[in-house]
């Protein structure tokens, strides 16, 4: 009985092995970068009229801050920080955020206004992502230069490869979905005496933000 068996047992696998059959197995899917948009409710800020008179003639004068809210959202979590470009930078006039101020603001928070018809400097200006939430949660600012180091800062955009991120508790980015706050515009005219208003002078401020993904 044991030799029947296993004559029986050969022979099936025998037939086994020539009915054999290949199958091909494919793993697909994606991996999709997550993306995010960027709005402002106003992307032009007007100060309207501005009389000569109440500007000073021997200092830079500070003129009221304006303020639009922002909003971020990404399509999952993401590490993100937003840095600045200003296309005005040949009106920008050096060192005139650090005088005005109490504490340092140096160059490259320092957006040009543009330039008068005789190719005079109008001034600057400075932007700053203020109150922000993310994911419901209040966030801080945090500054970092391009090379993975971070610190707190006071939500200021710059320029040159300056980032401007948001961090809870570990000074990291936070990795957020939903962020939004407040972007404030704080603009400084030049001394009257270094201005003609011959002409009209018009404000021609221009910088573009752009989302940095982390």
């Amino acid at each position: 009985m044991k030799k029947i068996v296993a004559v029986m047992t050969g022979i099936f696998l025998v037939v086994a092995g020539f009915n054999a059959q290949a199958i091909d197995v494919r793993v697909k899917g994606f991996i999709v970068p997550a993306s995010c948009s960027f709005t402002l409710v106003n992307a032009v800020i007007d100060y309207g009229t501005i009389d000569p008179q109440l500007l000073s003639a021997t200092n830079y004068t500070t003129l009221e801050a304006k303020s639009t809210p922002y909003n971020i959202k990404c399509s999952s979590g993401t590490q993100l920080a937003v840095t600045a470009v200003d296309n005005r930078t040949a009106s920008k006039i050096p060192d005139m955020m650090r005088r005005q101020f109490d504490h340092p603001v140096t160059d490259r928070f320092n957006f040009g206004l543009g330039l008068t018809a005789a190719n005079q400097k109008i001034g600057g200006y400075i932007m700053q992502l203020l109150n922000s939430t993310a994911d419901g949660r209040p966030v801080l600012p945090l500054y970092g230069d391009g090379q993975g180091r971070w610190v707190g800062g006071e939500g200021a955009l710059g320029q040159g490869g300056h980032l401007t991120s948001w961090y809870s508790g570990t000074m990291a980015p936070v990795r957020l979905t939903v962020i939004s706050g407040y972007l404030q515009f704080q603009a400084v005219i030049n001394k009257t005496s270094e201005l003609n208003f011959k002409d009209v002078a018009r404000l021609d401020g221009l910088a573009t933000l752009e989302l940095r993904y982390l």
